[in-house]
């Protein structure tokens, strides 16, 4: 090689070295890099699927490009962005609402007064009213109807004990038992206030009530009136005739019918049907004693005639004894039947059914009760002035007995029922709202 040759090529070399150096030098380096390409706000776009694909730079191009184009400025350092601060929205307190509470509750229908009404009661109302025989049925039934009476205003005097005094209106408690108010025009029950009571309870309410009232007032001497029916027919109830069967089936009645009364009255008096079949009953029961009473009376009349002929002897004094021996058995017969249907009167009262045409039956059969005690008495004087040892038993004791229990039922039809008048029921609630104690009901004057 010629020594210009050597020197030229020595020459190239050099240039290509510092182009490298300069190149190496101006070279950006990857966090300046990365802060270069922010500052540019531009940001590599991927291609999509399909597109063409940008045409590839050559190195040298590249570099030649780095070597005469103007290079840009460094950017200013990027700043982390601050949050503003914001206020919360101020929070609106919830609005407290001021109820008042009721002092008493009210099912009303179209009348002035209320039909049942719910208050607070005094200790002195309280103290002076009678315990009453309440099942633990009736204090369930009780206690339901009465779930928000807790929710009543306080009375003005603190109590201990949170008493209730349940008014029902005069007039009103029968027919409300009985689901007569409801369904009478314009008879719809409204609370007042809204949903304070159940209107579909009142109707077992109202006849809890009327049970708790009727129950001391007419069934009970009724038992014991019964038992001593059948224990003075008792030679009766053997005999096979087909009259005192007649009245075995009646008496049987009064006793099956009176049990399903003591043991479920409240519901029974809800029963219209039941109700008439006792009325029914009472018509038997009367038809029976007329039956009883017309035998008896002409057994007397005959007795009466044969002890008036003058040829009373021994023979016609043997037959005579004969007769009142007959007429001694129809005549307690009679006695027994009498009693059997004030029995039957008394319990219909018990139900709500004070009939005044029954009055008049009753006080009909005291008046016939006494002519034949008088008529009784005068065949014994008459017996005594013959002297023909005969006696007339005349059984006044029980006549007495038969004419009191005949003379109270027609003065309690007379009286009208008992559930007619302004009821109160007392009751006291414990802490969990169960009824602990019943007292009355009390009956307005």
């Amino acid at each position: 090689m010629t020594g210009d040759a050597l020197w030229w090529l020595v020459t190239v070399l050099a240039v290509v070295c510092a182009v490298l150096a300069v190149m190496l030098l101006r070279k950006p380096r990857p966090a300046q890099a990365e802060a270069d390409h922010r500052a540019s706000g531009t940001d590599a776009v991927p291609s999509p699927p399909g597109a063409a694909k940008p045409a590839a730079v050559s190195p040298g191009a590249g570099s030649l490009a780095n070597v005469l184009a103007p290079q840009p400025a460094a950017a200013a350092p990027q700043r982390n962005p601050v949050a503003a601060l914001v206020a919360p929205p101020a929070v609106k307190p919830p609005t407290t609402l001021v109820v008042t509470r009721a002092r008493r509750y009210e099912l009303r229908d179209g009348a002035p007064e209320p039909v049942l009404m719910l208050e607070r009661a005094a200790e002195s109302v309280w103290e002076h009213a009678p315990v009453a025989n309440c099942t633990p049925m009736q204090r369930d039934t009780l206690a339901a109807a009465l779930a928000h009476a807790t929710l009543l205003a306080p009375s003005a005097a603190p109590q201990e004990a949170e008493l209730f005094s349940l008014k029902l209106r005069a007039g009103a408690a029968l027919a409300l038992a009985r689901g007569e108010i409801a369904a009478a025009p314009g008879g719809m029950l409204r609370a007042q206030p809204a949903q304070s009571l159940d209107a579909t309870r009142a109707a077992p309410l109202a006849a809890i009530v009327l049970a708790l009232r009727c129950a001391p007032v007419y069934l009970g001497g009724l038992r014991s009136r019964v038992s001593s029916i059948q224990a003075e027919a008792a030679v009766l109830l053997k005999r096979p005739t087909p009259v005192d069967d007649r009245f075995k089936a009646l008496l049987q009645d009064l006793t099956r019918y009176l049990r399903e009364v003591e043991e479920n009255h409240a519901g029974v008096i809800r029963k219209p049907v039941f109700v008439a079949r006792v009325a029914d009953f009472c018509v038997q029961a009367e038809a029976q004693w007329r039956a009883a009473i017309d035998t008896a009376s002409a057994l007397r009349h005959r007795l009466q005639s044969q002890l008036g002929h003058e040829d009373f002897d021994l023979r016609a004094a043997s037959d005579w004894k004969a007769l009142w021996l007959e007429y001694e058995t129809r005549r307690r017969l009679a006695r027994c039947t009498a009693r059997m249907l004030a029995c039957w009167h008394g319990l219909r009262l018990a139900l709500g059914e004070a009939a005044p045409a029954a009055s008049a039956v009753l006080r009909g059969a005291m008046e016939t009760l006494r002519i034949a005690v008088e008529a009784d008495a005068a065949m014994g004087r008459a017996l005594q002035a013959r002297a023909l040892g005969l006696a007339a038993p005349l059984e006044k004791d029980a006549a007495q007995a038969a004419l009191r229990e005949l003379l109270q039922t027609a003065q309690a039809i007379d009286a009208g029922f008992a559930g007619e008048p302004e009821l109160q029921l007392l009751l006291r609630l414990d802490a969990l709202g169960r009824v602990a104690d019943v007292r009355g009901p009390l009956a307005a004057d």
